[in-house]
């Protein structure tokens, strides 16, 4: 594996994976329709920023795509000029995004008319864990894709997990994400309550983590409820909305019931309507503490 890639999508989290990459000694051509974005990455020596999508995929055979919706894919997508290489020089796109698995299907066959490979690797994680590295990738596709991809994943993941086909990435990050918003919700229930008979938040977080009860969510969101400090670069509350679209799709198109995630999702939609849309979404916190009548000292 060279240390060179090309990224298309410099938003919040490949912003983030960019400048972990340039950080660690690789070379970056990247793309994005924001100039600002460019402009930022640009105070790296080893960042090349590009005119265009067609620009990347001149200059490097594996490109990373981190995008925010499906149109924006299916834009990408179309966009990119046929590949004239036999199969094993192919030009490789990974495939970073949580969006609907249907949509990353189309994309996929899209690229394949063109001759283009691509793997389906949504990552889970937020800015924060972007830059240090610590990102966890669902890798899914063909068998010869993932053993090229893989290695750049690792590069500024701390777990990739091989899950199959291409889709079943799609299709982890999406339970996933059902784990990572009731966890969440339930976190700032728990401190609420804890707060309300009298304990102290410092007290509840230190008490439950690293126990059997304890999560990860807990532990690092639950640190924040216990701060009572929201405003910083994690993950606000438009990426759990967008993404609760393509859960209930899921779920719909299957005839799966997720009574416990549709209700705790409703704090999501009380946290928008109450102005955290911006802020960390373990504000929810913040959400249920109002709801209650609870005014911290």
């Amino acid at each position: 594996m060279h240390n060179t890639l090309g990224i298309v999508g410099l938003g919040v989290l490949g912003s983030a994976i960019t400048q972990y990459l340039l950080e660690n000694g690789f070379h970056i051509d990247g793309y994005d329709i924001s100039q600002t974005a460019l402009t930022q990455l640009s105070q790296f020596s080893n960042f090349h920023p590009c005119t265009s999508v067609n620009d990347v995929f001149s200059k490097q055979q594996v490109i990373i795509l981190c995008l925010p919706s499906a149109a924006s894919l299916e834009a990408i997508i179309s966009e990119l000029p046929s590949s004239a290489s036999p199969p094993a020089d192919q030009q490789l796109l990974i495939e970073l995004s949580t969006l609907p698995v249907d949509a990353k299907l189309a994309a996929a066959v899209t690229a394949m008319d063109k001759h283009i490979r691509m793997v389906d690797s949504p990552v889970s994680g937020n800015r924060i864990v972007a830059l240090q590295g610590k990102l966890s990738a669902y890798l899914s596709g063909a068998e010869e894709d993932i053993q090229i991809a893989k290695p750049f994943l690792e590069a500024f993941c701390q777990k990739v997990t091989e899950v199959g086909e291409f889709g079943n990435g799609s299709k982890m990050k999406l339970i996933g994400n059902i784990l990572n918003l009731v966890h969440n919700s339930v976190t700032a229930e728990v401190m609420v309550l804890g707060m309300k008979v009298g304990l102290q938040p410092e007290l509840i977080h230190n008490a439950i983590s690293g126990t059997f009860s304890s999560s990860a969510v807990f532990e690092g969101r639950g640190k924040l409820m216990v701060d009572n400090d929201y405003a910083i670069e994690g993950m606000n509350f438009s990426t759990p909305i967008k993404d609760s679209e393509f859960i209930t799709k899921l779920a719909k198109d299957n005839y799966v019931p997720l009574p416990i995630y549709q209700v705790a999702l409703q704090y999501y939609l009380a946290a928008m309507a109450q102005g955290y849309q911006d802020l960390d979404a373990a504000a929810i916190c913040a959400v249920i503490e109002k709801n209650t009548n609870l005014k911290r000292e």
